[in-house]
């Protein structure tokens, strides 16, 4: 009996150890299972600084699938992501990153840049507040700042916002970037000027820096233009343009412009060419508002018939009511010579135009025209347009576009012949790409048309293709191409059965 205490001691210990041994055993598989965690964090990282970010993308997917709430994971995972344009996944990782660290600038900042990204102006702003609450000078912040509350639009308080940034910071490139970036866009660009090239000077490998200031710089310097265009349809109503602009700034915030074109038209063993010259005065104003004006002279000559001079005139005034909106007026009085018919006739128009464009997301794009004209025959003419575009993945739009025309003939049996009504609806999708000095774009469309009150509903689709080589900020060669079914390919169509109609055409732009 005296053992018994020993021999329940003994037992004691065995149960012990036993214990510990499976407590050891489950700290040994913890950290056997969290070891690749531990190993491939690191990896990652190296990967990001590298600037090999596929293979850190693949890492840090990895050590989100063993760790759902890895701090450092979900925030490049949503910088990742921001990249690549997809902003609202991007943000739901913030937001889960958010609740593990809820109060870490950067993580704050970066958060605010994407929602400002995505459109979200009011919240980043709110957001920037926050981070400057607890950092008051963080520069990140205030530059963030500045810029979601230009991007909504207020460029005055932006401009100020900037400027108190700046007296902080004096040589932040990022700030110096964005006060030139606002005012550019206050059609200040001998102001911008000064700041950006500071900023390059600073920071000489920021692409968005050399970006703004080569198109500061293209803004002010001289440009010349020439474009050559030939077009045919199943009338074999056919033209070649060729155009010459130069365009030159007289001021800080006026530029003029100077074109040259030559056309010839042809239908069947009918020609008949137009030429002419014209020059427009630009000016800009504080905000973003533009108003232009101009005068020309135009030659109508047909194979036959009289020789006839006409004066041209242009008006204009655009708007941007935001830093998302842009509405454009514009007036414009010239000889109507699209057909050898209509170059006979010695048609004038008087055109009345309004136009504009709105987007509120990146990815989200509404476009709009309504346009009035007057016939020198007494006949009248009104369209209007509508289109809406939506991002579904990098550089791929799909989205539709409506047109209605309706022409109404005051004096039936003279004059030039439309249909009395146009009706046309499709489906849009285009397609952008760019890989440093290339770029490609294409749209494509399919939908319905009618052509006159009385006509049967048709098939409507049409193609068309861009290709660029782009030199410098402004410097581009271009080839485009269109193929289409669509009467309103061409205005002065009159056709109401089968039709087709195709465009080639090659134009250079180069800064001086």
């Amino acid at each position: 009996m005296a053992r018994a205490p020993e021999t329940r001691l003994r037992r004691h210990a065995t149960t012990v150890g036993f214990v510990v041994n499976r407590a050891l055993a489950g700290v040994a598989a913890l950290a056997v299972l969290t070891a690749p965690v531990a190993a491939q964090l690191p990896e990652a990282e190296d990967a990001f600084a590298r600037g090999d970010y596929r293979t850190a993308r693949v890492l840090y997917d990895s050590v989100l699938a063993r760790d759902s709430l890895n701090p450092r994971a979900l925030y490049r995972l949503a910088i990742f992501d921001s990249w690549d344009g997809k902003l609202k996944q991007s943000l739901a990782r913030f937001a889960r990153l958010r609740q593990v660290e809820p109060l870490d600038p950067a993580t704050m900042v970066a958060h605010a840049r994407v929602l400002s990204w995505d459109g979200q102006t009011r919240r980043s702003e709110a957001l920037y507040d926050s981070v400057l609450v607890l950092a008051p000078d963080r520069a990140d912040a205030l530059a963030g700042r500045a810029r979601a509350i230009a991007w909504g639009g207020d460029l005055s308080r932006a401009e100020r916002l900037w400027r108190e940034a700046l007296e902080r910071h004096p040589d932040d490139p990022e700030i110096l970037t964005g006060l030139a970036q606002t005012l550019y866009w206050e059609g200040e660009p001998a102001l911008a000027e000064g700041y950006v090239a500071r900023a390059r000077e600073l920071a000489p490998a920021d692409r968005e820096t050399g970006d703004l200031l080569d198109q500061v710089l293209a803004e002010r310097r001289p440009i010349v233009g020439v474009s050559v265009d030939g077009t045919n349809d199943i009338e074999h109503n056919s033209f070649v343009t060729l155009s010459a602009t130069f365009g030159a700034s007289l001021r800080y915030d006026l530029r003029g412009s100077l074109r040259a074109s030559f056309r010839r038209n042809e239908a069947g063993s009918l020609t008949g060419r137009s030429d002419g010259v014209d020059g427009w005065l630009v000016k800009s104003f504080p905000g973003g508002a533009t108003a232009r004006g101009g005068l020309g002279v135009r030659m109508l000559d047909p194979d036959s018939g009289a020789t006839r001079r006409f004066a041209t005139a242009q008006l204009g005034v655009g708007l941007r009511p935001s830093r998302y909106a842009s509405v454009d007026i514009a007036y414009s009085h010239y000889p109507f010579d699209e057909t050898v018919l209509l170059v006979r006739r010695h048609f004038v128009w008087d055109e009345l135009g309004v136009s504009g464009d709105y987007a509120p997301r990146p990815n989200l794009a509404f476009s709009a025209v309504a346009n009035a004209a007057w016939l020198s025959d007494g006949n009248r003419r009104l369209i209007g347009s509508a289109s809406v575009m939506v991002g579904v993945a990098r550089g791929l739009n799909v989205g539709g576009y409506v047109r209605v025309m309706g022409y109404r003939v005051v004096h039936p049996g003279r004059g030039y012949f439309a249909p009395g009504r146009f009706l046309l609806g499709e489906g849009r999708v285009a397609y952008a790409w760019r890989r440093r000095v290339w770029g490609l774009r294409a749209t494509g469309g399919l939908g319905a048309q009618q052509v006159g009150t009385d006509g049967v509903t048709q098939g409507e689709w049409h193609g068309d293709v861009t290709v660029s080589r782009s030199w410098r900020a402004i410097d581009e060669l271009s080839l485009v191409g269109l193929y289409t079914n669509s009467a309103a390919a061409r205005s002065g169509t009159a056709t109401t059965g089968r039709y087709w109609y195709w465009s080639v055409g090659l134009r250079y732009r180069r800064g001086l």
